[in-house]
């Protein structure tokens, strides 16, 4: 039978489908879960506090999903290949359980300032609220890990299904108890905590199973002395300062809004809902395979694989922005107008739906050139560039405060991270020569992602 098509760009739109598929299934669960907020409990201050406090387990969810992933990645698969046992991860895993109780330790401690901060009140809901949301964060350091050993192995839908599946488990556990009659105040933190302790604990137990048995008992709690183990905290010191410095900006956008009145923290959640799906859906799953394909990609070959998927992700980022641009009022009305939330509402939403867009689109061209200048060893340099944006962004939030519209706030990070992106960009476009330093007996920074996906 005559093959329209060669093996291989079968098996690699079929990956980008299922890829596509897999982050597509995960967002609409998302959304069915902001829509079901929406109709039950409008923007109140309930809802600023949850939309809020979720932004602590959230920003650590981000990390380990984003810079912590990174560096993981690379540094596990190499120790595989030297033994079936990795003998840093044990270590790491009890670190990792003793910063996750901490974080909980710190967030409980610190309660009454961040609702101070957050919210404006601190009833016993609220309270209450918090305390239930602090025990995400070892679920999530869990999920971070195990989704790490999934890319390593080339597993990437395995390892998407692994990161997304906490947010289903969130809106089938919401769904229930509303149909158990028990809906309240404290739902939302209920199921939000559901969701990351349930995918958690599965985590953990396939972590401890995936290893030869026995190897608790050699857990090393000087993890640094085993070779590699020290190559991994210097890769994850760089990638982990934009990563920093990106949550600390959200949760600055967060204290603005905050301050511009009642809802406006809410609204801006329904807002960066429909703003940011294109990118969940089509960017950072695009974004993911372009870095793969960078990899395996021959050094004088990069230039040309970063301008076709630049170009592919720039068309669809852009056909996306378009879309949504076009339908932002129906779209706004299909998925929040119902119940409490009313049309002045959704007026609201809509008037910061145009910056987050365009946030959109920034970041999608961002995560692209991210990746190119990591494969090139300048990922530092990026990381400089993208924190000195944060801080320009909130400066021009500082200036303009009291006297300036939810909307503007958002418009400052647009402004602030556009410039850093065409920087980015022509940093790209004029390589520096590599510079190729001895990392031990570990494989280089981003090798992991070069394997052929299993999928």
């Amino acid at each position: 039978m005559l093959k329209l098509w060669p093996r291989g760009i079968s098996h690699s739109y079929t990956l980008i489908f299922f890829t596509l598929a897999t982050g597509g299934l995960f967002k609409l669960s998302a959304f069915l879960r902001e829509s079901f907020i929406a109709s039950r409990f409008g923007l109140s201050a309930i809802t600023d506090a949850y939309f809020s406090l979720q932004q602590l387990p959230l920003a650590v969810a981000t990390y380990m999903f984003g810079a912590f992933l990174i560096a993981f990645a690379p540094a596990f698969a190499a120790a595989r290949q030297r033994s079936t046992t990795v003998g840093w991860l044990p270590g790491l895993v009890l670190y990792a359980s003793a910063a996750g109780i901490m974080l909980t330790v710190v967030m409980l401690g610190c309660a009454p300032w961040l609702l101070r901060i957050f919210t404006h009140s601190n009833g016993p809901e609220l309270r209450s609220t918090l305390a239930i949301m602090s025990l995400c964060f070892a679920p999530i350091l869990y999920i971070g890990i195990w989704s790490g050993m999934c890319t390593a192995r080339g597993s990437n839908i395995k390892a998407m299904t692994v990161t997304g599946l906490p947010y289903l488990v969130m809106t089938l556990a919401l769904l229930a108890i509303y149909l158990a009659g028990k809906l309240g105040a404290l739902s939302l933190a209920i199921s939000l905590t559901a969701g990351f302790l349930a995918v958690g604990v599965f985590s953990l137990v396939c972590i401890l199973r995936s290893q030869r048995a026995g190897w608790l008992s050699k857990v090393n709690i000087r993890p640094w002395q085993v070779p590699g183990f020290a190559v991994f905290i210097r890769q994850l010191a760089v990638s982990s300062m934009e990563n920093i410095g990106f949550a600390g900006n959200q949760l600055l956008i967060i204290y603005f809004l905050a301050q511009a009145g009642t809802g406006a923290v809410s609204a801006n959640n329904c807002a960066m809902r429909i703003g940011m799906l294109g990118y969940t859906i089509i960017s950072a799953p695009l974004t993911q395979l372009a870095q793969a394909r960078l990899c395996v990609a021959r050094l004088e070959d990069r230039p040309r694989v970063f301008r076709k998927w630049l170009l592919m992700i720039g068309a669809s980022v852009a056909i996306g922005a378009i879309v949504l641009f076009s339908l932002r009022f129906q779209i706004i009305a299909i998925v929040y107008l119902r119940g409490k939330f009313t049309l002045a509402e959704s007026v609201e939403v809509a008037a910061l739906l145009p910056a987050w867009i365009a946030y959109f689109i920034v970041l999608s061209v961002n995560s692209l050139a991210a990746r190119n200048l990591f494969m090139n060893t300048r990922g530092a340099g990026y990381a400089k560039l993208m924190i000195s944006a944060y801080i320009a962004a909130n400066i021009m939030r500082l200036a303009i405060m009291g006297h300036a519209t939810a909307a503007q706030l958002l418009w400052c990070s647009v402004v602030a991270e556009g410039c850093a992106l065409v920087v980015n960009l022509v940093r790209c476009f004029r390589p520096e020569p590599v510079r190729i330093e001895p990392v031990d007996d570990i494989a280089p920074f981003g090798a992991v992602v070069a394997m052929e996906p299993s999928e």
